[in-house]
């Protein structure tokens, strides 16, 4: 699946942002331990390149997971609207000096283990500053009654630590999953400390009532923040 990080390269001078819907593709992937300092210094250099660009970028590395997590980090790409991916993978102008050294790295170092194409339903960009996040792959069953519980939740909480966010998995994702529930923190102990806050709020305990029967977990996993180009 190494030749799907030509779309990094390809899709460079092709895109408009002129349309609704926010999108993102997440590239989750291998990365070898001896090449990993060689992968971000050639991401770093290929967007440092760019004069304009039209995605905000964000390289995560995996620090919890179960044996369904099987990717030491995620590259995404998050688009203002579908539009912008409207020409994902076509060809275009041929690849600067800086993408042949990162395909090259790439090639060396990296291995893709799975490409997912999603859209948010509650999210705030801003948020990809935060260093820690906590991604919660979900099987709605039941979407009317697990989306209002879900936005009752978010309506009877105020926290000053910390977000919730509700994606939708649009392709690409594991079979069952449906959506994914991200919670992002400022570091792993406000993560924790958000989490007792919520918990202890009683508005877990009531999304739990409100949500019954509409959802299931399917797996999760922990990451930080590596870079973020926007």
């Amino acid at each position: 699946m190494k030749k799907f990080i030509l779309l990094l390269l390809v899709i460079l001078t092709s895109v408009n942002l002129n349309a609704q819907t926010p999108t993102w593709v997440c590239l989750n992937v291998s990365v070898e331990s001896e090449g990993q300092e060689k992968f971000i210094e050639s991401l770093d250099n290929l967007m440092e390149s760019f004069d304009d660009f039209p995605y905000t970028v964000t390289l995560f590395e995996t620090q919890f997971g179960n044996s369904d997590v099987n990717f030491s980090h995620q590259l995404c790409f998050l688009g203002e609207s579908a539009e912008d991916f409207a020409q994902w993978g076509v060809g275009g102008n041929p690849p600067t000096v800086e993408g042949v050294v990162f395909f090259n790295t790439f090639q060396d170092f990296v291995e893709v283990e799975q490409i997912v194409l999603g859209q948010p339903i509650i999210f705030d960009p801003s948020n990809l500053e935060s260093d820690f996040q906590a991604v919660f792959a979900i099987n709605v069953t039941d979407v009317q009654k697990f989306g209002s519980a879900f936005g009752k939740m978010m309506n009877s909480i105020d926290f000053d630590e910390g977000s919730f966010e509700l994606h939708d998995a649009v392709l690409g994702a594991e079979e069952g999953v449906t959506h994914y529930w991200v919670v992002r923190a400022n570091n792993l102990a406000d993560f924790l400390e958000g989490r007792s806050e919520f918990i202890n709020s009683g508005a877990a305990g009531q999304f739990g009532v409100d949500a019954s029967g509409s959802f299931e977990f399917v797996f999760g996993f922990g990451s930080r923040t590596i870079k973020n180009y926007n």
